[in-house]
């Protein structure tokens, strides 16, 4: 009776660790097939996402991030903007997103005092932007400026919603790496 009911614990633990939405049905841990399916069935939840104030981003089912076959990250792009914008609408969009997102309860993980100014942003060496983190610690929000080219002065919002426990173990994993390298220096 036991061993029933400890592995009718863990199939409920593995289910549920399966269906945790990274955005509406798109679950973290989908094969491909399976985030495609979703995507194509409500397509119409996924072209146009409204974060107030005429603020609209869409999602591009071929830049789903995966990691071992499974769901793991979804970009999100400013819609009407795939040539990019310039850089006050840079400026506008990253603001109202970050106040978007925290107005939903979102903490600030990474606070990146450029995360809106494009050109100062570009100049540092930032590696991961704004991040928000949600209190049920499920679900990450990275998003930072990107230059349409050096010799452009149109810009794009990087904005991606990644699982919580798959940024982590990156960012976790980046921290080792230079920790290496500081003790390895010799100073």
């Amino acid at each position: 009776m036991k061993k029933l009911l400890y592995l009718f614990l863990a199939l409920i633990f593995i289910s549920s660790s399966y269906s945790q939405s990274i955005y509406k049905g798109l679950n973290y841990g989908m094969s491909k097939s399976e985030a495609k399916k979703e995507f194509k069935k409500n397509k119409t939840n996924y072209t146009t996402i409204d974060i107030g104030n005429n603020f609209l981003y869409r999602i591009y089912r071929q830049n789903f991030i995966f990691d071992n076959n499974k769901l793991v990250g979804i970009p999100i792009n400013p819609k009407g903007f795939a040539f990019g914008m310039g850089y006050d609408v840079t400026v506008n969009y990253l603001t109202h997103t970050r106040g978007f997102f925290e107005s939903l309860g979102y903490e600030t993980f990474i606070d990146n005092e450029w995360y809106n100014a494009p050109l100062n942003y570009l100049k540092s060496s930032s590696k991961w932007g704004l991040v928000l983190k949600n209190k049920e610690k499920n679900t990450i929000i990275q998003m930072f400026p990107m230059s349409m080219g050096s010799a452009s002065s149109t810009y794009l919002v990087k904005l991606i919603i990644w699982d919580y426990n798959t940024w982590m173990g990156y960012y976790d994993k980046e921290n080792k790496s230079q920790n290496a390298k500081a003790k390895s220096s010799g100073f």
